[in-house]
């Protein structure tokens, strides 16, 4: 497990260098993370066969925190990162390892609180979930509430979103896609279109602003390329000195 904060930087390293948000699933063990993440992959990486996380009904199934990328419709990216599961009376040789594996979260743009609906005792599992989160130093991230397994919990009505909050089935695509969207609204409600010119001899811009971000428009200037871009506060700050104050 301790190799596993080597990785978890890594990948933040990575993560920093390409300005792609972070979420990261949390909550009690066997509530569904693994089951969400899985979800969320088939429908948005380019091979989930590849990129599926261990999945598994028992205690600690996922140890180390898995991170994969995903892709959306609209070439909007962010990473997903599955987190060990929480219990109420952590073993004391496990704490330190335990908190490492959190590192990520740590580091998330948002937080998915995934919760095992079908169980009677969910509040008590989302009172420790907060409660362990709070203890590592996890605080003032925004939070998403999404209560899992509404299939297996009789008469409910699947899926409802009420604000941060959303009852669904990770194995029901339209429960996922709810959850994607509202995924999107948070992490992306900060993006802003703008237009930029850049000089041929800033290529790699161009081809940065196709990858990383929504492209709306591309114009072939004498003078450079034009594009209109959805981005990000990071990416509008690093594009700044190529931002058009006027219509060109």
């Amino acid at each position: 497990l301790k190799d596993a904060s080597v990785g978890d930087q890594v990948r933040r390293a990575r993560r920093e260098g390409n300005d792609i948000p972070v979420v990261a699933l949390v909550g009690y063990t066997n509530a569904g993370k693994s089951t969400t993440m899985n979800g969320l992959l088939n429908l948005f990486a380019d091979r989930p066969e590849d990129k599926q996380v261990f999945e598994k009904d028992m205690l600690f199934a996922t140890l180390d925190t898995s991170v994969r990328q995903l892709t959306l419709p609209d070439n909007r990216k962010f990473l997903l990162s599955d987190t060990v599961g929480f219990v109420s009376k952590l073993p004391h040789n496990l704490i330190d390892s335990f908190k490492a594996t959190l590192a990520e979260a740590a580091n998330a743009d948002l937080l998915i609180q995934v919760v095992d609906y079908s169980d009677e005792n969910y509040p008590e599992m989302m009172a420790i979930t907060e409660k362990t989160l709070k203890e590592v130093g996890i605080e003032n991230i925004p939070m998403i509430e999404a209560y899992n397994k509404a299939d297996l919990r009789e008469g409910t009505r699947y899926p409802e979103v009420t604000g941060q909050r959303i009852v669904y089935s990770a194995r029901d695509k339209n429960s996922l896609e709810a959850l994607t969207r509202l995924i999107k609204a948070d992490i992306f409600g900060q993006d802003e279109e703008h237009t930029y010119l850049i000089p041929f001899d800033q290529g790699q811009l161009v081809s940065y602003l196709n990858q990383e971000t929504v492209v709306k428009a591309t114009d072939y200037r004498e003078d450079g390329t034009l594009i209109t871009a959805v981005v990000n506060p990071v990416q509008k700050g690093k594009l700044a000195r190529f931002a058009v104050k006027e219509e060109v």
